[in-house]
């Protein structure tokens, strides 16, 4: 694959934000705020959004709100990275959140866990003690 030639001004220079439907803000920040520890970034629940995540420039994870949300889980694509994943793992264990792959250590060498929100949105946890070395 050939990397673009230069960045300029006519190239995404980040993904801003990513978005998952929420059926109630409430419930939705009881699990990303407080079970996470996303901070709120933007309230805008007159529009039916909100993002929560870190300080800019990180991306962040947009919460919208749908009055029918899809049954079952929801493969979301977002990935979060982690700094320890048995401290991780038994925060969301405190906030009851329930596992679809426990952490698991992976033949590459770092360790993946996968979760749900309350909605069924999926989110993937990693940590990989090489990743930024």
């Amino acid at each position: 694959m050939k990397e673009p030639e230069a960045k300029g001004r006519d190239v995404a220079t980040r993904v801003w934000v990513s978005s998952v439907s929420v059926s109630d803000f409430d419930r939705a920040l009881a699990f990303y705020r407080d079970a996470l520890g996303f901070p709120v970034q933007l309230e805008a629940r007159n529009f039916g959004w909100m993002e929560v995540g870190p300080d800019e420039p990180l991306c962040k994870i947009g919460l919208s709100l749908s009055e029918d949300p899809k049954e079952g889980v929801t493969r979301t694509g977002i990935v979060l990275e982690v700094e320890d994943m048995d401290a991780f793992a038994e925060r969301l264990r405190a906030h009851n959140v329930k596992f679809t792959q426990e952490p698991a250590k992976q033949p590459w060498g770092g360790v993946v866990a996968d979760f749900l929100d309350p909605d069924g949105n999926e989110i993937e946890a990693v940590y990989h003690p090489d990743h930024y070395e």
